[in-house]
């Protein structure tokens, strides 16, 4: 798969009433432990994620999904130029 066309990185996140969707491209990025509100479906279409989750590191490559829980504590670790689709869906009330 390749990496994200730039007009579709410059949309930057759709917010929706229940899924929010952002695109983008990493290269030599990391970030700390942190959480979201949102459960996060994450595809990586080219290069490998690493994520941290439930304290353990795992590659996330091309063509593979990962599922970062609501609250779950988390880091992710890009080293080569690696692109990703995240849809954001967030919690719904018990009655909704």
């Amino acid at each position: 798969m390749a990496h994200i066309p730039d007009a579709l990185l410059a949309l930057g996140r759709i917010n929706g009433e229940r899924c929010d969707v952002t695109v983008a491209t990493r290269k030599s990025h990391s970030s700390p432990l942190h959480t979201h509100p949102t459960t996060n479906y994450v595809l990586v279409s080219a290069g490998t994620l690493h994520l941290t989750l439930d304290g353990a590191e795992r590659p996330v490559s091309s063509g593979e999904w990962c599922i970062i829980p609501a609250g779950a504590e988390h880091a992710e670790r890009f080293e080569e130029e690696t692109s990703v689709v995240v849809f954001w869906v967030k919690e719904q009330a018990a009655n909704a």
